[in-house]
């Protein structure tokens, strides 16, 4: 019997927890996703995304809390939900001694695509991957790129209306990923709720809703632009000079600047009172000698909104602005 659910949503869980004997690793977290959203779930490595995302998938069994995903039980009908959604991992779980057909043929199989619709399911993963040139390749033997959309097309093969995305993108080149992201937005106007895991903070702004996540805990959900004006009450300094991871230390021990981090060949100083911090800044650069600098106020990115959430978290300083534990 499926669980009662609201017809706006698509995923929600309360209080849901994973422990591993005495270590948390998803510490009592709650929200909701709704139908046709692309639903992100950010954090660094060994946040708790896939261990969350296994939970929803039906491959773990959470040590308490509840929750639904398409109107099952995560607790009770786990083989359900894994029968009626599409589930991508990290690892992308294709057979690379299979050629690509081959591929497409077991996922019909193991999502029990009926015999008489396997052909025209087959032919359309084919034309969304854009993998028509390869489908009698082995799939070992084609880039990562290409393996992404052919697992995408996999875990599509079944048509389900809710798809789990564990970090896709790893390991892809740039361009691979912008292309990936234009299947996520194509699927999610079609009405498909795209939930998708990943630390690439530049691939948020692409996603409907976001919850961040660190050590268990999730610690901001929002819109990508709430979060950036609503979290971000700090002042953020781009910093263009040579050698820049040099100055990280340096610039972090000057009072008016909170948090300093390397953002590409520049840096991103997060800073109270930005007259103050510049000033401080320049003549930071002046005792040493420095000349060949840029200083110029922008506009947080989310990955600026993260860095300065996670300070809050851990100094217990920030408990607010969207600021949440489960």
């Amino acid at each position: 019997m499926n669980m009662v659910l609201n017809d706006d949503i698509a995923v929600k869980v309360e209080k849901l927890e994973k422990r591993f004997g005495e270590f948390t690793a998803v510490n009592r977290i709650s929200f909701e996703v709704r139908k046709g959203e692309v639903f992100g779930f950010l954090g660094p490595n060994g946040a708790g995304k896939s261990t969350t995302i296994k939970m929803l998938c039906g491959i773990l069994t959470p040590t308490s809390g509840s929750g639904s995903v398409g109107g099952y039980d995560i607790n009770r009908q786990q083989e359900l939900i894994k029968q009626n959604i599409g589930y991508m991992s990290q690892r992308f779980s294709l057979y690379e001694d299979l050629t690509v057909e081959e591929n497409i043929d077991f996922y019909c199989g193991i999502y029990s695509v009926p015999r008489e619709l396997r052909r025209e399911r087959k032919d359309w993963v084919i034309r969304m991957a854009g993998i028509e040139p390869f489908r009698t390749h082995l799939t070992g033997t084609i880039s990562g790129g290409w393996k992404q959309r052919l697992a995408l097309g996999c875990a599509l093969i079944h048509q389900p209306r809710i798809v789990f995305l564990d970090e896709p993108t790893s390991g892809v080149d740039p361009i691979a990923r912008n292309n990936f992201w234009s299947l996520i937005k194509e699927m999610a106007g079609q009405g498909t709720t795209v939930f998708v895991t990943t630390h690439y903070m530049d691939e948020a702004e692409n996603c409907d809703r976001l919850a961040l996540i660190y050590r268990g805990d999730i610690i901001a959900m929002g819109r990508p632009l709430e979060l950036k004006k609503e979290c971000m009450r700090e002042t953020v300094l781009r910093i263009s000079v040579p050698e820049p991871e040099e100055w990280i230390e340096e610039l972090e021990k000057l009072e008016s600047v909170k948090e300093a981090a390397l953002f590409g060949v520049m840096l991103h100083a997060i800073v109270k009172d930005a007259q103050q911090a510049k000033s401080d800044i320049i003549g930071l650069f002046s005792r040493r000698g420095v000349r060949d600098y840029a200083i110029e106020k922008i506009t947080a990115s989310l990955e600026d909104v993260f860095v300065s959430l996670i300070e809050s978290y851990d100094t217990r300083e920030g408990a607010n602005c969207g600021f949440k534990k489960g």
